[in-house]
């Protein structure tokens, strides 16, 4: 009687303190946003000495505060030219608009771009001052203001024409808004809101055990034999193992990576390439995790591994917890289903570094906690389903979407929460309260709120009204492929079957409340994805986890006996076979590298000429036509038509992408770079990448001259067009002289290597426009035509890249037909001498990478942009030409790209490359950058 009493007592003394740790830990949430942090500016000061030219490539472009400083005396020691510009002359990019102070003809002139600001005699003794910050810019002669710009002016260098100038001073502090350090009050509010959060979900635990212990019905929280092994495990297990050796990367991978690597200089995660670098708060947790992982190594095969575990774990989640939940009985075929369609999920969206496996976990704990808290009435198991559910909200936008399967389950939820009373909502609101850590973990409020409206006004941002955009690209062919397509198909195939049997209250084998609470969240979810700002169709990724749950769901009540009648088979049938055809109408994208020699990677999937998706279609009516005349009783039931279709599109993205790996087997694939990395060649393509450092040394011997009629011709190429130095160390070049004309070079012998599938390709330089044709044949020792190559030209200068297999000799005829101004022109062949891209440029030294290949270049690391400064690099490594357009943002001075400040004061020199092992590739380009000091 005593030991009941003192434990009756304990209960009622916890019952408060549930309470008061719930609302500290809220408490505390909140002051952590509030609470002040550390921030040291920075300011670069110079001359420091003699002036003389200096790079200060700021990002952002604009500095938080610039002072100008000098005298007359300055100016009279300089005569005329330039005494200090914050813009070099301009490479790449045209200059900006920066601060110039000019002497010429006795006068001072300040200037803002093109625009003068202020002008005066030089006079034997006077005092400049410019200062430049959120006001603008004003100058100040001699105490008294004489001109002002509401505008900023750029900094990306410091430049004069002096040579001495003893009162000449400059300081630029530039925007670090975005590098702070938690101050001390921060950190104790952190650490009591998690400590209370802690010991709240512990005291609440407790409490629930000793009830249990009282008289409840105890309930296992994991079900028996959860631990054993099953052969779907296995199937699931070894698919994505594989897809992680050989799977083509996400379309972001790259962009993250980047990210990842250069918060070690900066103390953040921005979004590197663009938006000024902007913190990805509150939305940036999860790579923070990532970091020390990349610390480790960054090849591909490493980074994939923490997705590979969120979706193992998610498959747990799924066939353990959730699909019993749901489905009673044999789960035979909804076990096999739910493992083709989760591979079809993550084969395509899975495994990388994008946040949509992290969102799916995320999901599935969420709703494994909270079924099992209603099932049970735990309030600690629906409280960690809110700290589930508010990790997962700031790991991407469209992890909002979790959010709501709260908002779905709270009917169902509410027995729970009432029998607690007022306790509910300080142990909610300490749980909620949970996410307020995450989100501002390292940014303080104003910076986030900074940084969100730096990426709302840059964008891309579509808003609700613009979510026609994502299904628009989601069946176009750029986008929207097969492995994209079939999964959302068959996620609204198993919507739209749950939805009418859930109304007509037909749903044999169900958990009818759970299977209604995951519809109605799948719904949401598309919601949800319409509050996202970006449209993009690799978004859908986040729906894995419902899908895989919804489809399998259907599936098991088909198979127990929903559609009763045969024509409710037969027009299940034929739902499926248009959800499929629609599915099978598009080629298998993969991002960048991912598709090369993959079959199926630039058409539709086909048999013997005709389409797969066209065959399903035929298949998919004839079954459900026989089925109304009495074929279901030997095929039973539609249901197993569904994991057929879902591991039948996974062995063709699979076995398809293996099979690509065969005649690439002396190259670059993924598969090949993660099992070099293994045995320890960490570099990705770079094993096989070549570089081209001197284009004059691979020139051929001519056998004798060219024939030229209204040709002439020229040692060098004229700088224009691409106007790479061509033509260096005498060889010749060919130029039109303006009218209808022809060239045919003499015969060029190649040299015996050339024939070998690791040399380089014969290279020929070459332009046109107009009538212009160009035509290359090869031939044998004998004279004899081995192969003829017509060449397109385009009005640049560019390589044509040629293979010349078995030949010996080769020799090229141009043809101008146009009579006129005509352009064609053709350079001397050549067969490259070629160095290890790591031999032109050590893997140590950073260089400037487009997001789009950077996650194939592992040992490569981009400039820091610490301090508020863009580091300056030599060497650029950008996506060949097919795709490099899609990765210049980070070049673009409207979306705050990085490496604008740098391609302001360089000039690019090309420095061809070339793959071992594929003759006619350019995956990645490489590009020598001078700068003027």
């Amino acid at each position: 009687m005593a030991a009941t009493a003192t434990a009756s007592s304990r209960r009622t003394a916890r019952r408060p303190l549930v309470a008061v740790l719930g609302l500290l830990s809220a408490l505390a949430a909140v002051l952590f946003v509030l609470a002040p942090v550390n921030h040291e500016p920075v300011t670069y000061a110079w001359p420091d000495g003699a002036p003389h030219d200096r790079a200060l490539p700021l990002l952002p472009y604009a500095p938080e505060h610039l002072d100008i400083t000098f005298t007359c005396a300055d100016a009279a020691g300089l005569a005329d030219g330039v005494l200090v510009s914050t813009t070099g002359p301009g490479g790449e990019q045209p200059a900006p608009d920066g601060v110039t102070v000019a002497v010429a003809d006795g006068r001072i002139t300040v200037s803002l771009g093109d625009r003068e600001l202020a002008s005066a005699p030089r006079g034997e003794s006077c005092r400049w001052s410019i200062t430049a910050g959120e006001h603008g810019t004003v100058v100040h002669a001699d105490g008294a203001r004489v001109g002002a710009s509401s505008e900023r002016p750029v900094v990306n260098g410091l430049f004069t024409d002096a040579t001495q100038a003893a009162d000449l001073h400059v300081d630029v502090t530039p925007d670090t808004r975005y590098a702070s350090s938690p101050g001390a009050l921060k950190i104790a509010a952190g650490l009591v809101a998690l400590a209370s959060l802690v010991g709240m979900l512990f005291a609440l635990r407790r409490r629930e055990a000793e009830d249990a212990g009282t008289g409840r019905r105890r309930v296992r929280l994991l079900p028996r034999g959860w631990a054993r092994p099953r052969l779907p495990d296995a199937v699931v297990l070894g698919a994505l193992a594989g897809w992680t050796v050989i799977g083509a990367s996400t379309v972001d991978d790259g962009y993250i990576v980047t990210m990842i690597l250069s918060a070690e200089h900066t103390g953040f995660v921005g979004n590197y390439m663009r938006w000024f670098n902007a913190p990805e708060a509150p939305f940036s947790w999860f790579y923070e995790l990532y970091r020390p992982w990349a610390e480790i190594s960054t090849t591909t095969l490493w980074m994939r591994l923490p997705s590979l575990l969120l979706c193992l774990a998610s498959w747990w989640l799924i066939d353990r917890l959730l699909l019993p939940r749901l489905a009673k009985g044999r789960l035979t075929l909804a076990r096999w289903t739910a493992a083709g369609v989760f591979l079809l999920w993550t084969v395509q969206f899975g495994i990388g570094l994008r946040p949509e496996p992290w969102v799916l976990f995320g999901s599935l704990v969420t709703a494994a906690l909270v079924e099992r808290g209603i099932a049970l009435r735990r309030l600690s198991l629906l409280a960690g389903a809110v700290v589930a559910a508010g990790a997962t909200t700031t790991v991407t936008p469209t992890g909002v979407a979790v959010a709501f399967q709260l908002l779905v389950a709270l009917p169902a939820a509410w027995p729970a929460l009432r029998a607690h009373g007022m306790r509910a909502v300080a142990v909610l609101l300490g749980a909620g309260a949970s996410v307020l850590l995450l989100m501002f973990h390292g940014q303080p409020l104003d910076a986030v709120l900074h940084a969100t409206e730096v990426r709302t006004d840059i964008g891309p941002s579509y808003g609700i009204f613009g979510e026609g955009k994502r299904y628009e690209w989601l069946f176009d062919q750029s986008q929207g492929g097969l492995n994209r397509r079939m999964p959302v198909l068959l996620l609204w195939f198993g919507m739209a079957v749950l939805a009418v049997l859930l109304v007509a209250r037909h749903t044999p084998k169900l958990a009818l409340t759970p299977t209604r609470r995951l519809l109605i969240a799948s719904v949401l979810y598309f919601g949800a994805l319409a509050l996202t700002p970006t449209k993009y169709t690799h978004h859908f990724g986040a729906l894995g986890g419902i899908g895989t749950l919804l489809v399998a769901a259907a599936v098991h009540t088909i198979a127990r006996g929903a559609l009763p009648r045969a024509w409710q088979r037969s027009l299940a049938c034929a739902g499926l076979a248009v959800a499929v055809w629609i599915g099978l109408g598009a080629p298998l994208r993969w991002w960048f590298l991912g598709g090369l020699n993959v079959k199926w990677a630039d058409v539709p999937p086909g048999v013997a000429n005709i389409d797969a998706a066209d065959l399903a279609l035929v298949a998919g009516i004839a079954l459900a036509v026989a089925g109304l005349v009495g074929a279901w009783r030997w095929l039973r039931s539609p249901a197993w038509f569904v994991p057929v279709v879902a591991f039948g599109v996974v062995v063709v993205e699979v076995g398809t992408m293996a099979y690509a790996m065969v005649p690439r087997s002396a190259t670059y694939t993924t598969g090949a770079a993660n099992l070099a990395a293994l045995s320890g060649d960490p570099c990705g393509i770079e094993r096989w990448l070549q570089a081209e450092p001197d284009i004059g040394k691979g020139v051929l011997p001519a056998t004798g001259p060219a024939t030229m009629d209204g040709f002439a011709e020229n040692g060098q190429f004229p700088r224009d067009g691409l106007a790479r130095p061509y033509g260096t160390a005498g060889a010749p070049v060919w130029h039109s002289t303006g009218g209808a004309g022809r060239v045919t070079t003499s015969w060029y012998r190649l040299p015996a290597e050339a024939a070998s599938p690791d040399s380089p390709p014969v290279v020929v330089p070459a332009r046109g426009a107009g009538a212009v044709s160009m035509t290359v044949e090869f031939a044998d020792d004998s004279g004899r035509v081995l192969h003829v190559e017509d060449v397109e030209l385009d009005e640049d200068w560019r390589d044509v890249r040629l293979d010349p297999a078995d030949a010996t000799r080769l020799r090229v005829s141009v043809v101008d037909e146009r009579a006129g101004d005509g352009t064609a022109a053709v350079g001397a062949p050549r067969l490259p001498e070629v160095v290890p891209s790591r031999q032109l440029v050590p893997a140590s030294q950073p260089v400037i990478l487009d997001w789009v290949g950077a996650f194939t270049l592992p040992c490569r690391h981009a400039p820091s942009v610490a301090g508020g400064v863009v580091e300056p690099v030599r060497y650029r490594f950008a996506s060949g030409p097919s795709i490099r357009a899609i990765g210049s943002v980070s070049y673009v001075g409207s979306a705050g790209g990085p490496y604008v400040p740098l391609m302001q004061l360089a000039t690019e020199t090309p420095v061809p490359t070339y793959l071992r092992g594929d003759k006619l590739a350019e995956p990645i380009s490489i590009f020598r950058l001078d700068y003027p000091d």
